[in-house]
């Protein structure tokens, strides 16, 4: 029943020399996330299918079901982002990178949960163990891949060189009271 996984995509920062470059490894992302998305929803079936033998099927759908949502928002977001570098990146794009990197590490818990309280002990029909387990290891091993995207986000800041620092209009300095309020309101 047990599939090898791919390990899914490395990042290597070296190699990618360009933001285009960084957009091919997030679409090979998104292709791995998709197929991560696809062997859930296979598992699911299975789980299904296997109802009573489950402890609890309620909770494993749950469990399969929200990272289904997840995985596909982060595919979602992984192709916007992918485009908008192609077309020199929009505001909030590394963002949306980092944000995929902190929702993988927080997910981390709930697999961690998931496997104490479903797989970590004896169970009523033994023979579901091994689906269980596929079911946590997919979702662990795809959160485990988005780690990367820190490497890539730090990339494109390299790529994209320092940033400018703010005009002298917007500036705030280290002014007192009086002469901010006195350059904002005129008084």
């Amino acid at each position: 029943m047990s599939r090898t996984r791919d390990p899914g995509p490395r990042f290597d920062a070296a190699a990618a020399a360009s933001a285009e470059a960084v957009a091919v490894h997030l679409r090979e992302w998104r292709a791995d996330t998709l197929g991560t998305i696809d062997a859930l929803r296979s598992l699911r079936q299975q789980a299904d299918d296997a109802s009573r033998q489950l402890e609890n099927p309620t909770a494993v759908a749950q469990y399969i079901d929200f990272f289904v949502d997840l995985f596909t928002r982060a595919a979602a977001d992984l192709e916007r982002v992918a485009e908008g570098l192609v077309q020199n990146g929009a505001p909030g794009d590394l963002d949306a990178l980092r944000q995929i990197a902190s929702n993988a590490a927080v997910e981390q818990r709930r697999c961690l949960m998931f496997r104490d309280k479903w797989i970590n002990r004896p169970l009523p029909f033994e023979q579901v163990r091994p689906l269980l387990n596929e079911i946590s290891t997919t979702t662990r091993d795809q959160l485990a891949d988005y780690r990367e995207l820190s490497e890539a986000v730090a990339r494109l800041q390299a790529l994209a060189g320092p940033a400018a620092p703010p005009d002298a209009e917007h500036r705030i300095e280290s002014r007192s009271r009086r002469e901010l309020f006195t350059r904002w309101f005129g008084r």
